[in-house]
C-alpha cells in the first residue's frame, strides 16, 4: 500500500514537473481564473504597448478580456515581439501561470522553484523601446544617366579654320580699275568707219 501511494505521488510531482516547465511565451492559464476587472487592465495594458512598439502607427490591435486572445500587427505588416515585453498580454498570462503553477504545489518547495525558475517572462520595457529608421541615398546622376535621360550636353560649334568655305566681299568687284572713257569713245569711232583690225588699245 506504501509503494501505491508513493508511485502516485511521484507520478503527481513529475507531471507537475513537466507543466511547470513551460519557456517563454507558452504559457495558458484559463480566463475565468483571474478576476475580469484584472482581464480588463491587462488587454489596456497590451493594446498601450502594442501602439509603443508599433510607433503608434498598427493596422491591428485587439485584446479580448473574456478569451486572452490578442493580436497586434503594425502599419507596416511587421508584429513585434511581444513575449519579449513587460505589460503585454503574454507577460501577465506567464506572471499569472507561474503564480498558479506555485500554488498548485504548496507542499513541494522544489517543485515551486522550478515553477519560477523554468519560466521566462518578457523583460524588456516597451518605454526603452526604439524605433527603427531607414536612411535612403540618392546617388549622383552619371553623364550616362543624361544621356538616357535626354538631358546630354549640346555639341559645341566652332568657326573658322581651312575647311571654312571663302567668303567675297559685296564691294570686291568695285576693286577692278574700270577702262578709260577715252578709250571707249575712240572703240565707237573705229567701229563707226569700218576700220578692222584694230585692237582696243587700253
Amino acid at each position: 500500500m506504501i509503494g501505491i501511494t508513493s508511485l502516485v505521488l511521484t507520478s503527481l510531482a513529475a507531471a507537475s514537473f513537466v507543466s511547470a516547465q513551460a519557456g517563454i511565451g507558452n504559457q495558458t492559464i484559463i480566463p475565468s481564473s483571474v478576476d475580469l476587472n484584472t482581464r480588463n487592465g491587462w488587454c489596456r495594458s497590451e493594446r498601450d504597448t502594442c501602439t509603443t512598439l508599433c510607433s503608434k502607427n498598427w493596422s491591428t490591435n485587439d485584446c479580448d478580456q473574456n478569451t486572452l486572445e490578442f493580436a497586434c500587427v503594425c502599419a507596416d505588416g511587421s508584429k513585434p515581439d511581444l513575449v519579449s515585453y513587460t505589460n503585454t498580454l503574454p507577460f501577465f498570462i506567464c506572471q499569472q501561470y507561474i503564480a498558479q503553477c506555485v500554488a498548485g504545489n504548496a507542499t513541494e518547495p522544489d517543485l515551486q522553484n522550478i515553477c519560477r525558475n523554468t519560466n521566462t517572462c518578457g523583460d524588456q520595457d516597451p518605454a526603452d523601446f526604439v524605433p527603427t529608421t531607414t536612411i535612403r541615398t540618392t546617388p549622383a546622376q552619371s553623364s550616362t544617366s543624361s544621356r538616357a535621360n535626354g538631358t546630354s550636353t549640346p555639341p559645341v560649334t566652332t568657326t573658322g579654320g581651312s575647311d571654312a568655305p571663302a567668303t567675297t566681299s559685296p564691294n570686291a568687284a568695285g576693286s577692278l580699275t574700270p577702262p578709260s572713257y577715252a578709250s571707249l569713245r575712240m572703240a565707237a569711232l573705229l567701229s563707226a568707219f569700218g576700220i578692222a583690225g584694230v585692237g582696243l588699245v587700253l
